[in-house]
């Protein structure tokens, strides 16, 4: 009788350490690389959502789904996409599509009902070799705003931007698509994207907007103002695209805000704040400003 326990001890550990071997790859620090156009196998189960995290300051712009076998909920502030399918049984599959940046990044979605089924991946982006670590933040002074060299930070926004081999190059800087989209006077202003320079604890926040309507507008770049939720962040130095707070119609504007030596980490919730539009201070005026009669009695 104690020699089928002694086996049924030993099938139940040799199962118990493939579960552990399936599941291996759940752990953060073995993150795959993801390379653009080359798809990435992912297994999911029925009933059950598995968490994307992506290890990487970029943020995805963009998610084509190609089938609707799946669902998902993409967290900005996380960098995380949950996936959860839509079937009840395995043997589907479909592609998630991601933009990131420049390029397009393809999973390969699989439902599956075996141990191949993972509830957690980390990726990270090939040639993304950003420093990660903010722990460098308390190092750094605050600096004079004359100190602040934000045209030459706007440069190296650019270039990173577009250029692969700068971007190899300054692994100290990190660029993060933001896209927060603001109405003021009938107008559509962007909170685009932030620039962190580790080595020099500033962050550079890039602000565009185009005037649409047939009016010039009033707009100073001393008018914006940057919050983490109900917290104004005081900017140091401000860098305005252009000559003269007058914007006129059809006319392009770009301002870079900067906030150096606070140790603010870039993952908060910024928020761009801006003057009262035309019709706030019309309504504001109208009332504080007593009715007069004309005319006839009261």
């Amino acid at each position: 009788m104690k020699a089928p326990s002694h086996r049924r001890l030993w099938l139940l550990a040799a199962i118990l350490a493939v579960g552990r071997g399936s599941h291996a790859q759940e752990s953060p620090s073995q993150a795959d690389e993801l390379r653009p156009g080359q798809p990435m196998d992912v297994f999911v189960a029925p009933g059950r959502a598995t968490t994307i995290q992506f290890r990487t300051a970029e943020k995805i712009a963009a998610i084509s789904l190609a089938s609707p076998v799946l669902t998902y909920k993409y967290d900005k502030a996380l960098n995380q996409l949950e996936i959860t399918p839509a079937v009840r049984g395995g043997g589907v599959e479909t592609n998630l599509n991601l933009r990131i940046g420049p390029d397009v990044y393809v999973l390969l979605v699989r439902v599956v009902n075996d141990v191949r089924a993972q509830f957690l991946r980390s990726f990270t982006l090939s040639g993304d070799h950003r420093v990660d670590d903010e722990s460098g933040l308390g190092r750094t002074r605050p600096l004079a705003p004359e100190k602040i060299d934000l045209v030459g930070a706007a440069k190296a926004m650019e270039r990173d931007a577009s250029d692969p081999e700068f971007r190899e190059a300054h692994p100290s800087l990190r660029l993060v698509r933001l896209g927060d989209v603001y109405q003021w006077n009938g107008c559509l202003l962007t909170l685009v994207d932030l620039a962190q320079f580790i080595d020099r604890d500033l962050l550079v926040f890039r602000v565009q907007w185009v005037n649409r309507t047939s009016e010039a507008l009033y707009l100073d770049e001393r008018q914006y103002g940057l919050y983490i939720g109900d917290r104004m962040i005081p900017i140091i130095a401000r860098y305005k695209v252009g000559v003269g707070p007058v914007v006129y119609p059809g006319q392009l504007e770009t301002v870079f805000l900067a906030v150096q030596g606070y140790r603010i980490s870039w993952r908060n919730d910024w928020r761009l704040g801006l003057p009262p539009d035309a019709s706030a201070v019309a309504e504001m005026s109208s009332r504080f400003t007593p009715s007069v009669s004309r005319g006839g009695r009261p």
